[in-house]
């Protein structure tokens, strides 16, 4: 009895150094992809100092989701809690800002790379990458003008599940997939075109694609923004100013968005963005259709 309790108990301590030994080396390996730096060179921009340019900034800011997730008063928050996967906290803007140059912050926005080359893991910068220079300046100027003030926040926690999905290569910077030096749809404002055309295509893409996907096709919750084709415009103007749907259903996470963010949208913008997903197909390829909400 004693040397069958003696296998035993050595066989838990081989099973428990196992686990251990293969926890550590997922953690070393996950910390060894999250440190990569990506070498994307700086590039100047113009930050304007005017008021009327720093309150487009807050408006733009606000569109963008900046104050989604870091907060209205961009002092930080928890905006991801998933047990067992992880939790990720936006930093408090007001106190990290003075440390990032002008152009160090239009490559954070545009590209999710911090001032140390690693990547960001939570930014949704494959949309705002196409934003224009006159955008990010504007947003960088509202940024730089809001007071500082701390707030003791949490530390960003990768949890197993976490872990793994970044070991698998579904859940990491997007500075990791997005191609850094693709055309960016904004420089057609930069060189002059303000036309609705363009107007109502960049704003679906630099805003509405956070949830929609880059190419409005859907992404997790959000579906395919070719079904607008089926709303009339006043319909669409309630789905954008209240969240609801053309049988006025309530859709909680457009509900949340449009009332904490969209209700900034001028008339027009929402009325160039219609149009532009009017001039959309009907229907999307096969390989890229999402189910109904």
């Amino acid at each position: 009895m004693r040397a069958l309790l003696t296998g035993v108990a050595a066989g838990l301590v081989i099973v428990v150094l196992a686990l251990l030994g293969g926890r550590w080396w997922l953690e070393r390996h996950v910390r060894e992809i999250l440190a990569r730096r990506y070498d994307v060179p700086l590039t100047p921009i113009r930050v304007p100092t005017d008021s009327l340019s720093i309150a487009e900034g807050e408006r733009q800011a606000w569109l963008h989701g900046c104050h989604g997730c870091h907060d209205a008063q961009l002092q930080g928050k928890v905006f991801v809690n998933e047990p067992r996967v992880m939790r990720v906290v936006a930093p408090n803007v007001t106190e990290r800002i003075a440390a990032y140059s002008d152009a160090e912050l239009a490559r954070l926005i545009r590209h999710g790379i911090r001032r140390d080359g690693t990547g960001v893991l939570a930014m949704p910068v494959s949309t705002f990458y196409q934003m224009s220079d006159a955008d990010v300046g504007r947003i960088i100027a509202h940024l730089r003008a809001t007071p500082m003030a701390e707030r003791v926040l949490p530390t960003s926690e990768l949890h197993l599940l976490g872990e793994l999905a970044v070991l698998d290569g579904q859940l990491l910077p997007e500075a990791a997939t997005m191609d850094h030096a693709a055309p960016r749809l904004g420089t057609r404002s930069d060189r002059g075109d303000t036309t609705r055309a363009w107007r109502g295509e960049y704003l679906a893409r630099t805003i509405c694609g956070e949830c929609h996907g880059p190419a409005l096709l859907g992404a997790l919750e959000a579906p395919p923004l070719l079904r607008a084709s089926g709303y009339s415009r006043p319909q669409f103007v309630s789905l954008m100013l209240d969240g609801r749907s053309r049988d006025g259903r309530d859709l909680p996470l457009m509900g949340r968005t449009a009332r904490a963010r969209f209700v900034r949208f001028t008339k027009d913008e929402i009325a160039d963005i219609y149009d532009y997903l009017m001039r959309m197909p009907a229907t999307p390829p096969p390989a890229t259709a999402t189910s109904s909400r």
